[in-house]
């Protein structure tokens, strides 16, 4: 059912499914909706997530984000690309996320990930099966980059510097390694960093409070981005707020 919406009954927004069972349940990234309009995207864990709070993406692995060496021809319709990659990697870190060829043959071209198996350690060539076929055949001067996707391993959002995007709001409490809908779009109860958050305001990620929002500052933030909009306003610092979330 990837790249349709998923129906969310009422209440199941907040359940969490553990790895246990090793069910995948959704694509990562698929949609989800409440009968009211809310917007979800299917994530897992790589930590503790309180409920309403900012959600970032796994910091990306620096050895591998780009220049690995494509390790043998791969001609138009290949499913498989056999790569040289830098860093040891487990078994499908990269599931569902992306190689992008960022030089040479097949330049700007990006594909998803279905699959791969665990490198032991550096240096080490590896195959990725991906979800669909190569359309500019790569040769062994291409050179390629991998992204995991955007909602696997996400965590609690950092205070001062971050490492990941914000990828949306935890609607329940998320232990490590679960799957659950992470919202990022409608009305949401968020963790505000400060009182400065009032009605019209726009919102952005917090730089104190792990997982807290504040007043998106035009005026001195110009390079954040403009997460929603606050509908009430913030008694004290550290209390929750309901905002309109516009992370998509």
């Amino acid at each position: 059912m990837a790249g349709m919406i998923i129906e969310i009954p009422w209440g199941d927004e907040k359940r969490v499914y553990t790895d246990t069972f090793g069910d995948r349940e959704h694509f990562l990234g698929q949609w989800g909706m409440t009968p009211d309009g809310r917007l979800f995207r299917w994530a897992f864990s790589g930590g503790v997530i309180g409920a309403g709070e900012r959600v970032e993406s796994a910091p990306a692995t620096a050895a591998d984000d780009q220049d690995l060496a494509v390790q043998a021809a791969a001609a138009v319709g290949d499913t498989t690309v056999s790569v040289t990659t830098a860093g040891a990697i487990t078994v499908n870190l990269y599931q569902d996320g992306y190689m992008f060829v960022n030089d040479v043959d097949g330049e700007g071209h990006l594909y998803a990930i279905r699959s791969h198996p665990v490198v032991a350690t550096g240096s080490n060539t590896t195959v990725f099966t991906l979800h669909e076929p190569i359309r500019e055949a790569l040769t062994t001067s291409s050179q390629v980059g991998l992204v995991k996707n955007l909602y696997k391993d996400v965590i609690i959002g950092a205070a001062a510097s971050t490492a990941g995007a914000t990828v949306g709001v935890a609607p329940t409490e998320v232990t490590d390694n679960d799957y659950f809908w992470c919202q990022v779009s409608g009305i949401a109860a968020v963790l505000a960093e400060d009182s400065a958050m009032v009605v019209g305001s726009g919102i952005e990620k917090g730089v104190d409070v792990a997982g807290a929002f504040q007043l998106h500052d035009t005026s001195v933030n110009l390079d954040e981005r403009n997460l929603g909009e606050a509908m009430n306003i913030v008694a004290a610092a550290g209390d929750s707020s309901v905002v309109i979330l516009n992370i998509l």
